[in-house]
């Protein structure tokens, strides 16, 4: 199982473990807040981009995050089995995280 980087190492399994996990809360944070909000460095307006134009930010936090936990599952399984159960635990994720928005 050394044929990749994160096999045996333990700080960057744990950096993409974060990597998918604030992937997965940014972009349920997209959802229930209906957009992103800008937050200027030296005061000024924010700029509130609707979730209508956002969809490509949600789509890429969301796709970020399955990678990242398909890379962590593959280090120890490596079956087509475990990789659908993955994709689909992330897919009820997403929905999950779109119910509790109010995407019905």
């Amino acid at each position: 199982m050394a044929d990749t980087p994160l096999a045996g190492n333990r700080p960057a399994q744990a950096a993409v473990a974060a990597l998918a996990l604030l992937g997965a809360i940014g972009a349920a944070l997209a959802l229930a807040h209906g957009g992103v909000e800008t937050s200027p460095r030296r005061g000024g307006t924010p700029t509130l981009v609707p979730l209508a134009q956002a969809w490509v930010f949600v789509g890429a936090m969301h796709a970020m995050s399955l990678l990242a936990v398909v890379a962590l599952v593959r280090l120890r399984h490596r079956t087509a089995l475990a990789l659908g159960l993955t994709v689909a635990a992330h897919a009820a994720l997403v929905a999950g995280a779109a119910w509790l928005a109010g995407w019905r």
